[in-house]
């Protein structure tokens, strides 16, 4: 077993470029993790098996994976998916707990063994028109879960941002997909080291959507999309569709004349770039371009932004911990000082960290950053401005009949 082991990490070295690492350092240097805490990604790229293996390793379970290293990186190492593949070398008994009990690896774990039950999409009223079938599905994932968790500890509503996403889609007369049946997407397993976990969901969530005739995928979540478009693509074969968070959607659709937004009054906003999206998929471009088309609203940049932004302090639900609250209140704090009285992110694990750092501090009596939260499809979605007159009433044949079709 020790050699088939051997044999997998000496081919995880050559895969990810791990074996050409020059020890130059730059790696630690971008690292969020490392200015925290005792921690540094070229002891991971070069330290031997046994040292993983036994529990000595510095840094395979604290890694963010945010890609922040790889940036300026000579040699090009691979460093997140270097971590990654260390982690499903490690014994399922020697991996690290998970915070919140693991609620957020049981249920997709229940899952993957086909324990899932239909979301039955509850959260659709009679103003929200979706449909069974279709081209353009949107891809719900663990909004649901994420809502009943943390609705009443950090009065957030993540199902919301699931809300925000069809009423967008409708004012541009799209009526989406809604697949009750979804499973989560993968990310959290597969990023933790249970690479068979992820494999059975990301089958059951391909022939799903297949089966409803979907060819165009879309997400309010940097995890989700960057699970779909890039770790589905490699695991299932016979499926692959167009893959989009929503910010590049709406890029694409700005100029749409039933796409009208402004804010009721001058607001400055920030953008929190997801590492998932901004790093491990690019798009820094799409979410800025419609932003910027909101009447009223004026974009300023942190420091670091785009690809060189700091992480929200906690990859999936990996660890949360003093050194995760410490790179979140230093990220708030970089946003309160644009002088914004918004921080807009696209990834719901942001928002719900951002929230929960700021919760903390509110009960331990810590200076609170005075800046809004917000996640960026309810953002925009709270911008759609109704271009019919006041007393104008719709049509008969206009009216919503009912929440699906």
């Amino acid at each position: 077993m020790m050699d088939a082991t051997k044999a997998r990490f000496e081919h995880l070295r050559r895969s990810t470029g791990a074996a050409l690492c020059v020890t130059c350092g730059k790696c630690s240097t971008m690292c969020p993790e490392g200015s925290v805490a005792d921690f540094s990604a070229r002891r991971i790229v070069n330290q031997e098996l046994h040292h993983h293996l036994d529990g000595s390793a510095v840094g395979v379970q604290r890694c963010l994976t945010c890609g922040s290293c790889e940036l300026r990186c000579p040699q090009g190492v691979k460093i997140s998916e270097l971590v990654r593949g260390l982690r499903e070398l490690l014994p399922e008994q020697d991996r690290r707990l998970r915070p919140h009990g693991g609620v957020f690896q049981t249920v997709p774990r229940m899952q993957a063994a086909g324990g899932a039950s239909s979301k039955q999409a509850p959260w659709l009223d009679d103003s929200h028109r979706v449909a069974e079938k279709g081209e353009l599905a949107l891809f719900v994932g663990c909004l649901p879960l994420f809502d009943l968790y943390f609705q009443d500890s950090l009065a957030i509503q993540t199902l919301e941002i699931a809300r925000s996403a069809v009423t967008i889609f409708n004012r541009l007369g799209v009526e989406p997909v809604i697949v009750d049946e979804e499973v989560c997407c993968g990310h959290d397993l597969l990023w933790s080291g249970d690479r068979e976990g992820f494999t059975s969901l990301a089958h059951q969530n391909a022939k799903l959507f297949a089966d409803r005739g979907v060819e165009l995928i879309v997400t309010t979540c940097a995890e989700c999309c960057r699970t779909w478009r890039l770790d589905y693509a490699d695991e299932v074969t016979d499926y692959h569709p167009r893959v989009q968070h929503i910010s590049e959607y709406l890029a694409e659709h700005i100029d749409d004349p039933k796409l009208n937004l402004a804010t009721q009054s001058p607001t400055r906003v920030t953008i929190q770039d997801a590492c998932r999206l901004g790093r491990h998929l690019n798009v820094v471009d799409a979410p800025r371009e419609v932003l910027r088309a909101v009447e009223g609203t004026e974009l300023v940049e942190m420091p670091r932004s785009g690809r060189d932004a700091d992480c929200c302090g906690t990859s999936g639900f990996i660890h949360c911990d003093a050194q995760s609250k410490q790179l979140q209140r230093q990220r708030l704090r970089s946003a309160e000082d644009t002088g914004a009285s918004t921080i807009t992110t696209s990834c719901p694990k942001c928002l719900i960290h951002f929230s929960c750092s700021k919760t903390e501090d509110e009960k331990c009596g810590n200076p609170i950053p005075n800046i809004e939260i917000m996640d960026f499809t309810v953002l925009v979605a709270s911008s759609l401005v109704d271009r019919q007159e006041p007393n104008e009433s719709p049509a008969p044949d206009e009216r919503v009949i009912g929440a699906r079709r």
